[in-house]
């Protein structure tokens, strides 16, 4: 049975959860934060990141502090790239309301 009573439409998907919630626009924001933290941690621990690469072999001990120049400016650019995503999101979601 269907919202109106009536037995011919389609019967009601049940949505659990708050609906503002599973919103795509507040999905997409809550990645993009998500992503501003995965990177963060990663910059926080890049150094340490580098010396276990060394450790295992991966990177040459001589190598090592170009490597850790290398994952930080990736780090750099991710973090921008998620920032300005992030603005344009919250721009679009500002101009349509």
């Amino acid at each position: 049975m269907t919202r109106d009573g009536s037995k011919n439409s389609a019967p009601l998907s049940l949505r659990l959860g708050h609906a503002r919630r599973l919103d795509p626009d507040t999905r997409e924001i809550t990645l993009l934060l998500l992503g501003h933290l995965v990177v963060f941690a990663l910059a926080m621990g890049h150094d340490e990141i580098v010396a276990e690469m060394v450790e295992k072999g991966w990177v040459l001990a001589r190598y090592a502090e170009q490597g850790e120049l290398l994952i930080g400016l990736a780090l750099f650019l991710c973090w921008g790239a998620l920032t300005v995503r992030l603005m344009r999101v919250i721009d679009r979601l500002r101009s349509t309301k």
